[in-house]
């Protein structure tokens, strides 16, 4: 498994993915012009030339804020969730990137776990943020 930066080439199967993941996914178009802007970094963890997962971050000033992590379901609970997002911030962080935010389902509790794994730290609810079905988000930040 290597975890590398996306790639426009598999736009495609992360779009895929995305859909298969996400209740309100991101088309490839979306991916395509979120790639080509340049306060961004997205990942990919990619094995045997198939898409495994990915995530990205925005950055402004000294903060990122994540967005989109997702595994295939069927490569889930091998640690590459972790592996993407520790790199993802290490890479940020080598930018002067000091502070993440990110938002979680309330019921994603896996998820949840490994963001406050990773030094994340509950800081406040968004109501009805998520639709299909509409669900609170839990916002977490993490300061390095």
């Amino acid at each position: 498994m290597q975890i590398i930066r996306m790639r426009k080439e598999d736009i495609i199967q992360i779009a895929a993915l995305e859909k298969q993941v996400f209740s309100m996914p991101w088309s490839e178009q979306g991916f395509l012009d979120t790639l080509s802007m340049p306060n961004v970094i997205f990942y990919e963890a990619v094995e045997a030339d198939r898409v495994c997962g990915y995530c990205g971050i925005y950055l402004a000033a000294d903060e990122g804020e994540i967005t989109n992590v997702a595994v295939d379901p069927a490569y889930r609970r091998r640690g590459i969730a972790e592996r993407m997002v520790t790199k993802l911030m290490e890479t940020a962080a080598g930018e002067g990137t000091g502070q993440f935010v990110l938002e979680v389902r309330a019921s994603n509790e896996p998820a949840i776990r490994l963001y406050e794994k990773l030094g994340f730290t509950s800081c406040g609810v968004r109501k009805h943020f998520y639709e299909k079905p509409t669900e609170d988000a839990i916002v977490m930040i993490c300061r390095q």
